[in-house]
């Protein structure tokens, strides 16, 4: 099977004749049906249904179109991108993280001659590693701890990524702020014991690649999102609770408290690139950009 006899079986089925097929792709009709019955033989199954009516796609048929359409589609953005006009694109897969926007904005704005598209995609542990170390992400932002460090590692190992700390943070409360807890300086486990917790949902994978900084209390309510503006619209609205670095430096912090939680562990955040892989100027400017944010936040936080 080959890319070209995907496209054969797309056109004929979008047009229901192998003849009219045949002349929409420039080639003899005897070659495009001897083409698509090698195709069928070397699957074992019929894609077509012959007929003076027309030619249809089997179930079987439908079936291996829905797949091929999407490869054909992804073949087509690859030949897009080699265009004379094509301009490249940047992507950071990354857990839930409010201070990577303003380095986003920056390399934006410092790339955008040479670079067309720039996103981040806020994601689970699972598919951060995994979009880095299948080149569909050019840096992955996680933290690893005490917790989560040995399981983390033998995947980074695995998948042949590296992890680079950019600086160990504590863990914090998030609250809204007219919370029953919300004056307190510092908050242990135990205060927290009775309230609900927002966390960000992680794939079943057997492995454990929590985002969130705290454990789940026996008999304790959860209110799971994959959305962080759903997770701060969650906090605002309720008396629930969620974890994390705490690290926020846009106008999220005027509507929520950032607590420290007592005998916190740290939390060493970094970023993951893949080895396979050289790091491009517009990924150094970035993470650059990153340490610039971090360092103006601790500066506003007195962490050191």
């Amino acid at each position: 099977m080959n890319f070209q006899q995907c496209r054969y079986v797309e056109v004929v089925a979008r047009v229901g004749s192998f003849s009219q097929a045949a002349k929409e792709l420039y080639m003899t009709q005897p070659n495009l049906s001897c083409s698509i019955k090698d195709l069928e033989n070397e699957l074992g199954v019929q894609l077509f249904t012959r007929s003076n009516t027309g030619t249809r796609l089997t179930e079987d048929g439908h079936d291996f179109l829905k797949y091929a359409k999407r490869i054909i589609g992804e073949l087509d953005l690859l030949q897009q991108r080699y265009h004379d006009q094509f301009k490249k694109s940047f992507t950071v897969a990354s857990h839930h993280y409010d201070f990577l926007s303003i380095p986003l904005a920056k390399v934006a704005q410092e790339f955008k001659h040479d670079y067309q598209e720039f996103q981040t995609i806020e994601t689970s542990t699972k598919k951060i590693l995994d979009s880095v170390a299948s080149f569909e992400a050019d840096l992955g932002i996680i933290y690893l701890d005490d917790e989560n460090k040995h399981i983390l590692k033998s995947a980074l190992e695995h998948h042949e990524l590296e992890f680079t700390s950019l600086g160990d943070f504590p863990t914090r409360i998030f609250l809204r702020r007219n919370h029953p807890l919300a004056s307190k300086t510092v908050i242990s486990e135990s205060d927290l014991k009775g309230y609900n917790q927002i966390r960000f949902r992680q794939e079943q994978s057997g492995l454990n690649f929590d985002e969130d900084a705290l454990e789940i209390h026996d008999k304790q309510h959860i209110l799971y999102s994959n959305d962080r503006g759903t997770v701060m619209n969650l906090l605002c609205a309720t008396n629930a609770y969620a974890s994390g670095l705490g690290i926020v430096n846009s106008f999220v912090r005027n509507q929520i408290v950032l607590i420290p939680l007592k005998n916190s562990p740290k939390h060493t955040l970094g970023y993951v690139t893949n080895k396979k892989k050289k790091l491009a100027p517009i990924s150094q400017y970035f993470i650059n950009e990153i340490k610039l944010s971090l360092n103006e936040f601790a500066d506003h936080s007195n962490i050191v």
